[in-house]
């Protein structure tokens, strides 16, 4: 008996230890940003980026997809800049939002002068975005691109999406209409794809 309980345990270990190489392996690898998002990158705050006034009244904070460098996603910081917005652009754990969704939370603490706030979310970012939403009632709204969220949602939003996702199937974005507010918006781009919404 001890034996075989044995060997079950340096078997389990043997499998967590390949799964954990796995896992860092895989992490190694990232969507790296073109040479175009570089032209475009704010000022370096930790690992991330911040654009903009942070005294302004109305502030952004963008989830990255998945295994995506945040970077590749500085251009819509600098185009929202320049519209007189705070943007936040955390790099945030693996480049995996769910490893840490709640980092919009401390932005919004760390910026107590910024009145309303707007989330932003790439693919899984989205997803992970909309789990704190009811968390900070200066939280006015979210956005999608190429995502939905993970439970239903009582934020104001806007989905974008491609008609041509290539990873998300349309209509899985497209069903999660029963999981927001009626007046919820969706924008299709019918030649968009996943990976239009980030440069990388």
């Amino acid at each position: 008996m001890k034996k075989w309980l044995k060997r079950i345990s340096v078997s389990l270990l043997i499998i967590v230890g390949i799964l954990v190489a796995a896992f860092m392996i895989w992490a190694q690898f990232d969507y790296m940003p073109t040479k175009e998002a570089q032209q475009y990158l704010g000022e370096p705050v930790g690992q991330g980026y911040q654009f903009g006034d942070d005294t302004s009244e109305t502030g952004f904070i963008f989830y990255q997809g998945a295994k995506v460098d945040p970077a590749a996603y500085s251009y819509l910081g600098h185009q929202l800049a320049k519209e007189g917005y705070y943007v936040a652009l955390p790099k945030l754990p693996f480049n995996i939002a769910l490893l840490d969704s709640k980092k919009g939370l401390s932005i919004i603490e760390d910026h107590p002068k910024i009145k309303r706030w707007y989330l932003i979310g790439h693919s899984l970012g989205g997803s992970a975005a909309s789990t704190i939403l009811e968390d900070s009632p200066k939280i006015k709204g979210m956005i999608f691109l190429a995502s939905y969220p993970i439970d239903a949602i009582n934020t104001p939003s806007l989905t974008v999406y491609g008609g041509r996702d290539g990873v998300l199937p349309v209509k899985d974005i497209e069903d999660s209409k029963q999981d927001v507010r009626s007046d919820a918006v969706f924008h299709l781009i019918k030649e968009g794809n996943h990976a239009n919404f980030g440069m990388y």
